[in-house]
């Protein structure tokens, strides 16, 4: 260690007294090489007259220091100098007010905060508040990890301070209480996050569709009698063709999609051939379009939408004071609901999440129980068919993800009376037919 103090009082420097007299000032040219703390702040104490508490940290590691001035320099100045290589070495001079300072080293201090705005563009505040409050406090979790193992993944330390984070609703904008450097880290994270979403079109078109399948055998005796009105008579024991099914109907549409391709049923069809595609599935079955919704959502939010009526139900009855029936209801929604939340994917690709559901009040069902006045309202029976499903679709394509939902059976029978019963001969004046309703 070499310690050089030179102390001079040149004659041209004064200071001005209270009494308005000029005090001469004492200038020091300081040049210290590899000079222990301790003794460093020894000096700066008799010269500034500054009193130093020195942490018992720096005194076991007895940290060392150097200070050049080719200038000489007042004693105000000696103490910044002193300030500024100590900060070097990572120690800090913490005022404690008057005359006395605290020499600790900057580990031990409590970190500079301050409160930060930062004004959303296009992000919302409350779910990105969310977001980094969730981040911050995960951070800031001790891991407990069994002694003699290591760690999977390094700890966060970014935010071990305690950091705030709050919404403004008004402004949509984030507010945040941290330190400098969390608020750089977080400030990083915003930008991320506060970026325009993607939005989806999405046309949609809920349908039904029944096909018939209509299988006799016999004889028609109102056609063998001329009842008939399209004048064709059924062969004995003969059966008539069935109707297109689905598979051909699977088959006609796809050479419509495709341009007249053949093979098995395409599920995905080109958004240009869709209007063909409708007038072919009308033509060749009994459609009926239930709704046509068009929906505009953005990229990983759920939309939904609902074409239908508020239908009450009565979910109870009581006995009124005066005597009277008193009925409680519930209003529910009848008619098409069509939930989806999409994804914008990589190439052009949308992933959907699709939940479509279709209800309505089933007609000829009684809508009481018992008779007269003992009947009790019961309220309407509803039918419900819904589908959930999650695909994948290209962007300007239509995708078909409907299918059969129920079959009606219905048996039916025609004959001329007393002939129609005779064994084996009896086929000739009767007919019976086996009616399939898919719906």
């Amino acid at each position: 260690m070499a310690l050089l103090l030179f102390l001079a009082f040149p004659p041209a420097l004064f200071s001005q007294g209270s009494g308005g007299h000029q005090t001469k000032v004492a200038l020091v040219a300081l040049d210290f090489n590899e000079v222990e703390i301790p003794v460093f702040a020894r000096f700066i104490s008799e010269l500034t007259g500054k009193n130093f508490v020195l942490d018992e940290t720096i005194k076991k590691q007895g940290g060392k220091v150097s200070v050049f001035s080719p200038t000489k320099v007042s004693p105000d100045q000696a103490f910044t100098m002193f300030v500024a290589a100590l900060e070097a070495a990572r120690i800090a001079v913490v005022p404690k007010g008057g005359n006395l300072y605290q020499v600790v080293p900057m580990g031990d201090l409590p970190p500079e905060r301050g409160v930060f705005v930062y004004k959303l563009k296009h992000a919302n505040a409350t779910d990105l508040a969310a977001v980094l409050t969730n981040l911050v406090a995960r951070s800031q979790t001790v891991a407990q990890i069994t002694p003699g193992t290591r760690p999977p993944v390094r700890p966060l330390t970014e935010f071990e301070a305690p950091v705030q984070v709050f919404a403004d609703k008004a402004t949509n904008s984030i507010v945040i209480s941290a330190t400098k450097l969390a608020w750089s880290h977080l400030q990083a994270v915003i930008r991320e996050l506060d970026i325009r979403r993607k939005q989806v079109f999405v046309e949609a078109v809920i349908l039904e569709v029944q096909v018939d399948r209509l299988r006799q055998i016999g004889t028609d005796p109102t056609q063998v009698l001329g009842a008939g009105k399209s004048g064709f008579v059924q062969g004995i024991g003969g059966f008539n063709r069935a109707p297109e099914d689905l598979a051909t109907f699977a088959q006609a549409i796809t050479g419509a999609a495709a341009g007249g391709a053949t093979g098995g049923a395409a599920p995905l069809l080109n958004t240009l051939n869709v209007r063909a595609f409708m007038n072919l599935l009308m033509n060749l079955t009994d459609t009926n379009v239930l709704s046509t919704p068009q929906v505009l959502a953005a990229d990983n939010q759920k939309a939904k939408i609902v074409v239908g009526e508020n239908r009450p139900f009565p979910t109870g009855q009581a006995q009124g004071i005066t005597g009277g029936t008193l009925v409680t209801i519930e209003r529910k929604d009848v008619g098409v609901t069509l939930e989806l939340t999409p994804q914008v994917l990589e190439g052009d690709l949308i992933r959907l999440e699709i939940k479509q559901e279709i209800t309505a009040i089933a007609e000829n069902v009684a809508q009481t129980i018992g008779a007269g006045s003992a009947s009790i309202p019961v309220g309407p029976t509803t039918t419900k068919r819904s589908m959930e499903t999650t695909t994948v679709a290209q962007d300007q394509q239509t995708l078909v993800i409907g299918g059969l939902v129920r079959d009606n059976i219905t048996l039916s029978e025609k004959k001329i009376p007393v002939l129609g019963d005779i064994p084996w001969l009896g086929w000739l004046f009767k007919s019976q037919s086996r009616q399939i309703e898919k719906l």
